[in-house]
């Protein structure tokens, strides 16, 4: 959950579609009936505690067999150890989304409540992934998945109230937060890697978000790009906002063209850009969406924050001049190790005894008791590499069958949430009817790779002069450094010479496939990243990184002290796309019909929502838990 369209840009977009209303690869290709990661291939893991585990982490082997077995061939045990545990809610999926459930559950029924949260991962948290190092006696952290709260006052009200009873003050973590800081709405000065046809790189910084946009001078920094000086003049003219790339058409066929075409197909046919010209507006398309332009509408695109907006006519190019401001160019928040800080908050609510304090100032720093996760004692237990294989009402009770360790078991409970990928739902419910799950399989989590890598020395990071760099056509779409918010219990990294840790992103198949839909795509992308080695990734990741920073004394083998991998097959949850998915009338999209009320079971997560952001996981929650105490 990374960057979300500004309110206000899309707002005004969605007013002016009124407005206009009102005036090469089949996909049968990736159908594996097995893990595809063989023996020789496991990646490593290394750490004790959880956060500070290294190697490939997210989907990390060992989280995803069982899974994998029920939902592609077929297969779970025949027979379940029954514990004899009873619970009055059991909550499948240990992510934002579950934690919220048994939260909500917890506040309506009372602190008494027996609660079990099962999750098939290491860890808790989902996507809200916390990596942390320690380095010449300091500690470092890193963002795994889940990056930030974005527009957090337009959150619900239900979604405040939670986050601050957990003691999160919007207002205090703003001051937190560097305003400079990419993932936090700076961008100031942004450096661009590019390659040309010939082989010539080069790095450029400067204030490159705000040329996007008419906001600073574009001319000095498109002068320096290695590229033909015919290709640098299409590029000023259309970012100079004064040509009208539509010329001619009425304002209902504008929308059409803008809702039908690919952003790719507008840039190389109406603009006239080459091809590499305009991956330049990849990066951040890949970031939200896992591919590039040529997978989404010229609507989808601008709407995201990529240049296009002045450059379609009236009334989209007062927008640009009206709401597009490039020191605001994004509004969100961000904890030192991203939204898993929400998720450490909830935990230690939940089960008070894992960690000390009881505010958002000492929990940066708080170090969690992983063996009172799950004892007795307590109501509320997180089982962790537990995965569900089966969940079934029977009789007045919903038994949930999983598999922990390797070892078969069974628990039952008076209501269950799930908090779990939408499409392994139909295998854990096959009694469910034919349409809803179809509902839940028609969406396909958008792949991602985030990247954390712990260097003995910044000084050469800190010498490229740009926090974060755009990598059109890089391994990796976008490199920066992990957030610099600075808490009462943690301070980021400052001197020079300090320890630093690089975050980067990688969206695996940058272009979409021809012939195959988003979805395709994605699954496409999916088996991709399950395919390729931990040496593979790292070996990738130290020469992007030479490539940005040797010419700053940067040495790879030298100052990389750690690089953890956090793979994302199943990455944000699936959101329509205009050049894909049909029109669908409010209350019958498939994850409205997949969400559906089951009986004593419910289902929260981001994908019931249609919406990769914490807002919308702690909605589902709120909704799945209502429905089930109604």
């Amino acid at each position: 959950m990374t960057i979300r369209n500004p309110i206000s840009r899309r707002d005004f977009l969605d007013g002016v579609a009124l407005t206009v209303v009102s005036a090469a690869l089949p996909p049968l290709a990736f159908a594996q009936t097995s893990s595809p990661l063989s023996k020789n291939q496991q990646p490593p893991i290394r750490g004790d505690y959880p956060p500070e585990r290294t190697g490939m982490r997210g989907n990390h082997p060992g989280a995803f067999d069982d899974a994998h077995a029920l939902a592609r061939n077929g297969e779970s045990p025949t027979a379940f150890h029954d514990t004899g545990e009873e619970y009055d809610l059991v909550v499948v999926g240990g992510g934002i989304s579950g934690l919220a459930a048994a939260l909500f559950f917890q506040q309506a029924r009372g602190v008494g409540q027996r609660i079990l949260i099962l999750d098939n991962h290491d860890d808790f948290g989902g996507h809200a992934k916390r990596n942390e190092f320690h380095t010449g006696g300091k500690m470092l952290l890193g963002v795994g998945g889940s990056t930030n709260l974005e527009y957090p006052n337009k959150y619900s009200d239900v979604a405040k109230d939670l986050l601050s009873g957990l003691g999160v003050d919007f207002k205090q973590l703003k001051r937190a937060n560097d305003p400079d800081y990419f993932f936090a709405g700076g961008t100031r000065e942004t450096g661009m890697f590019v390659k040309s046809q010939t082989g010539e790189s080069a790095l450029i910084t400067g204030r490159w978000f705000g040329a996007f946009h008419g906001k600073a001078d574009a001319k000095p920094l498109v002068d320096q790009l290695p590229y033909p000086r015919s290709e640098k003049k299409k590029l000023l003219k259309f970012l100079g906002g004064k040509w009208d790339y539509l010329a001619g058409r009425s304002m209902f066929e504008r929308s059409e063209y803008l809702s039908s075409t690919s952003y790719r197909d507008f840039l190389t046919s109406r603009v006239g850009l080459a091809p590499d010209t305009a991956s330049l507006f990849d990066p951040a398309l890949l970031l939200n969406f896992s591919v590039g332009g040529d997978g989404l509408s010229v609507n989808e695109a601008v709407n995201s924050g990529v240049p296009g907006l002045s450059a379609i006519g009236w009334p989209w190019g007062l927008a640009e001049r009206l709401l597009v401001d490039e020191d605001n160019l994004y509004e969100a928040l961000l904890f030192p190790d991203g939204n898993a800080t929400v998720a450490r908050l909830m935990v230690r609510r939940l089960i008070p005894g894992v960690a000390e304090g009881n505010s958002m100032a000492d929990i940066a720093a708080a170090r969690f008791d992983y063996s009172k996760l799950d004892i007795a004692a307590s109501p509320v237990r997180i089982r962790l590499n537990s995965t569900a294989v089966k969940v079934r009402e029977e009789g007045e009770t919903v038994a949930v069958s999983y598999i922990q360790n390797g070892k078969p078991a069974r628990v039952r409970a008076k209501h269950c949430v799930l908090a779990c990928f939408n499409m392994i739902i139909p295998h854990l419910c096959p009694e469910m009817t034919d349409e809803q799950k179809d509902g839940l399989k028609y969406g396909s989590k958008a792949p991602f790779i985030w990247t954390n890598v712990l260097l003995r020395d910044g000084a050469a990071i800190r010498r490229a002069a740009a926090e974060t760099i755009l990598c059109p056509q890089g391994y990796y779409c976008i490199v920066s450094k992990a957030p610099p918010v600075t808490l009462a219990d943690f301070s980021p990294p400052g001197e020079q010479t300090d320890p630093i840790v690089v975050f980067m992103v990688r969206a695996p198949i940058r272009h979409k496939i021809p012939d195959m839909t988003i979805r395709d795509h994605y699954r496409a992308g999916r088996y991709q990243l399950l395919e390729t080695p931990f040496s593979e990734i790292e070996t990738a990741t130290k020469a992007q990184l030479m490539d940005l920073y040797g010419r700053y004394g940067f040495d790879a083998e030298r100052d990389i002290e750690a690089i953890t991998v956090n793979r994302w097959s199943h990455g944000y949850a699936y959101t329509y796309r205009e050049l894909d998915d049909p029109d669908f009338e409010k209350g019958a999209f498939p994850h409205e019909i997949g969400r559906r009320k089951f009986g004593r079971i419910s289902i929260a997560n981001s994908d019931s929502e249609a919406r990769a952001y914490l807002d919308a996981a702690i909605d589902a929650a709120w909704r799945a838990v209502t429905e089930q105490l109604a």
